[in-house]
């Protein structure tokens, strides 16, 4: 088990999201923030740092909103369309 992290060190937090029907949305929309991001599989993984452990919560915040906005865009545009009517 890692120690806990003091105050001011430098801290890391990374995210797996599983959604494959909104990785390449979410990606997208990932990119405006300050945190890395890559898609592995049928995984989006979301690295967040700080330069302490208030700084990471900041960014760790700012990042959930915005994924969670997207996610909900998202599903707004998919509902506006209906169902699908594609034939196989």
């Amino acid at each position: 088990m890692t120690p806990p992290a003091k105050k001011s060190e430098s801290c890391t937090a990374t995210l797996r999201l599983s959604d494959t029907d909104q990785i390449q949305g979410l990606f997208a929309c990932i990119q405006s923030e300050d945190a890395g991001a890559s898609i592995e599989g049928d995984s989006l993984m979301v690295t967040v740092r700080g330069e302490s452990i208030s700084d990471l919560r900041a960014r760790l915040n700012s990042t959930l909103r915005s994924l969670q906005a997207a996610s909900e865009a998202l599903i707004s545009v998919d509902a506006s369309h209906g169902p699908s009517t594609e034939v196989e």
